[in-house]
């Protein structure tokens, strides 16, 4: 016990002073009339001396409890986002907590019978430090969302009325020691990993290997320590967060207040953060909690693309393992295998087939000499990548008996160049863009360059129907310029001939097929659900929900919402905004067109007054 209380003073579990909820506290967050509830209790009693009092699975998952009453006092509010948040980081930490208890054991036990449970617990040590870091980015993000959006927002409020002390810094000042819990935990994370190593490396002689092991387990008993303290601060401030900063919010703001300010904070939220918010909660949420959870995610952005970056998030998920196998992993099977074994190959959509009524007689002439790719990877319904055809193996040269091997013209085949490169030399690609792959169309099966290049065909045919455009969210196989490999999309070619440099491009993004080798920043809008040039949301855009666009951060205060600002067409040249691959020009008042179409429209205005072309209002500083 005394040794317990030595290690609150030198720092390793930090002590917190005891929080009393008064009644009238509880009247505000809605529970006078069933008394303290038990998440409210829980943090009512300040830990004992002994160290055994850590909060219960029930009490850091407030869900399994109170979080029903919770939800519900904030259902039809958009502060709900907020409790759901909380909710992950609770169950995702208790998950981290369990974790590191079964790791303490482990390690706790010293004896040379127990090596093969020290071998497992050097893997539970890499859960761990996974899990640990991804509540960690989530926590970072959300604290600083709050420390510049909430905390602001209620002290504007109650400023005038010369109100109650909020305690903004209280707030702020718990998130700085939460952090350097974190970093804590961090450092003693890689402490315990060069531990392991330590023992691998000093399995002999004797000596050596106790002394690892010893190591080992005074690290593992201060992660639990750690952990153990970091567990119950967070949940004192979640839960004081929900028993009296919410409230405070849900009664001074109005519905559209909160739900712009729940919006602001999203909009500065990645596609990678939001990734790590529903891993977070594929994780640590019962599924009931984790679908009212995205109900209420797509509720709160609705009018964007929100849903379908969604849809194609999980979709992604579900096959990211199997399309980074090694090459060494992946199954060879070719096109003699049995009729049992081919019924496993993904066959979601119909056969394409090929339109060639549009083509010109050159075109028909390369039709008839249509020819297989150099190897052919087919991704199975089991989630397993198989070689189809291999043109250097002779047991699968039998393509032109089996139809699952498309065949392919040697225009669509063949390499081809960027001509934008800056580099000595050609570089593979297309005029839009400098890549090493091209992409097939989901329904005819052709293969394109890029969308973009598609669309020009269509241009030049009339926009035949026959040849529909290419949907970049509903590709699914690419072919590598440098070996002639048709595969499943993906970032890195799967054939072994280019196990040397398998990247297509410097950047690639799975939701849109994107694959881009210049050098400019690039990053993915999970509202816009496209790819847009700059570093990030929250680096140096962010995205307005009510527009449905992202806007540069220096411009993000000023600027004037129009709904779905995007959505139209450029009123100079009719073409569509949204899709539209040039630099685009917002007006003082809002509406937006073309940069290059901006400026002819000032030139041909030169000697009047310039106005916007929709709402007719004058366009001040044109030369700014």
């Amino acid at each position: 016990r005394s040794d317990q209380i030595a290690k609150f003073k030198i720092g390793l579990v930090p002590s917190r002073k005891k929080q009393t909820i008064t009644t009238d506290r509880m009247e505000s967050c809605g529970d006078s009339d069933k008394g303290s509830s038990p998440a409210c209790q829980a943090i009512s009693v300040a830990p004992s001396d002994c160290g055994k009092c850590v909060p219960l699975a029930s009490e850091i998952h407030r869900g399994s409890i109170s979080g029903g009453d919770t939800n519900k006092r904030f259902a039809e509010c958009a502060l709900v986002e907020i409790i759901h948040l909380h909710d992950c980081l609770r169950g995702a930490l208790h998950q981290c907590k369990e974790d590191v208890d079964m790791l303490w054991r482990k390690t706790s036990i010293r004896v040379d019978s127990e090596v093969h449970d020290l071998s497992a617990a050097a893997g539970l040590e890499k859960s761990v430090a996974s899990r640990f870091h991804l509540i960690w980015s989530v926590f970072q993000a959300h604290s600083g969302a709050e420390d510049e959006f909430i905390w602001p927002a209620l002290e504007l409020k109650l400023k005038p009325q010369g109100g109650c002390c909020f305690g903004a810094k209280e707030y702020e000042e718990d998130h700085a020691e939460e952090e350097k819990l974190f970093q804590q935990v961090n450092a003693t994370l890689r402490r315990l990993k060069g531990s392991f190593r330590f023992y691998q490396a000093n399995k002999s002689p004797p000596s050596k290997r106790s002394q690892a092991l010893h190591i080992i387990s005074k690290v593992s008993s201060l992660l639990k320590e750690q952990i153990d303290g970091l567990a119950r601060h967070l949940s004192e401030h979640l839960e004081k967060e929900e028993t009296h900063c919410l409230p405070m919010l849900q009664e001074h703001l109005t519905k559209e207040e909160i739900s712009s300010l729940v919006g602001n904070i999203m909009g500065k939220r990645s596609a990678e953060l939001m990734g790590k918010i529903l891993d977070l909660a594929v994780f640590s949420l019962p599924e009931d909690e984790r679908e009212d959870m995205v109900r209420h995610m797509k509720n709160a952005m609705a009018g964007t693309f929100f849903a379908k970056w969604l849809d194609l998030w999980t979709k992604n998920k579900e096959t990211s393992l199997s399309l980074t196998l090694p090459s060494n992993a992946v199954k060879r099977k070719h096109a003699d295998v049995d009729d049992s074994s081919e019924n496993d190959v993904e066959t979601s959509k119909p056969k394409p087939m090929r339109k060639i009524s549009f083509c010109s007689t050159s075109d028909l002439s390369e039709m008839s000499l249509r020819q297989p790719p150099a190897q052919y990877f087919k991704l199975q319904k089991s989630g397993k990548v198989i070689c189809l055809y291999d043109s250097s193996n002779s047991n699968s040269c039998t393509h032109s008996l089996n139809s699952a091997i498309p065949l392919f013209t040697n225009k669509e085949l063949s390499p081809t160049y960027h001509s934008k490169s800056e580099q000595i030399g050609p570089k593979l690609g297309c005029k839009h863009y400098a890549r090493t792959c091209k992409l097939r169309h989901p329904v005819t099966g052709q293969i394109f360059n890029c969308r973009l290049c598609c669309e020009e065909v269509r241009e030049a045919n009339g926009y035949n129907d026959e040849l529909p455009v290419l949907d970049r969210h509903e590709v699914t196989e690419i072919l590598c310029m440098r070996c002639n490999t048709l595969q499943p999309a993906g970032p890195k070619c799967i054939s072994e001939s280019c196990s040397a440099n398998p990247r297509f491009a410097k950047y690639s993004c799975k939701i849109c097929n994107l694959y881009d080798d210049a050098n400019i920043e690039i990053y993915h809008c999970p509202y816009c659900n496209v790819c847009r040039k700059g570093q990030g949301l929250g680096i140096d855009f962010r995205h307005c929900m009510r527009c449905n666009a992202c806007i540069s951060i220096p411009d993000y205060d000023d600027h004037v919402c129009i709904p779905q600002r995007l959505q139209g067409h450029c009123p100079i040249c009719r073409e569509s905004l949204f899709e539209s691959t040039a630099p685009l020009r917002g007006l003082s008042c809002g509406h937006v067109m073309h940069l290059s179409c901006f400026k002819l429209y000032v030139l041909s205005c030169r000697f009047g007054k310039i106005t916007c072309p929709y709402c007719k209002r004058e366009i001040p500083n044109i030369d700014e």
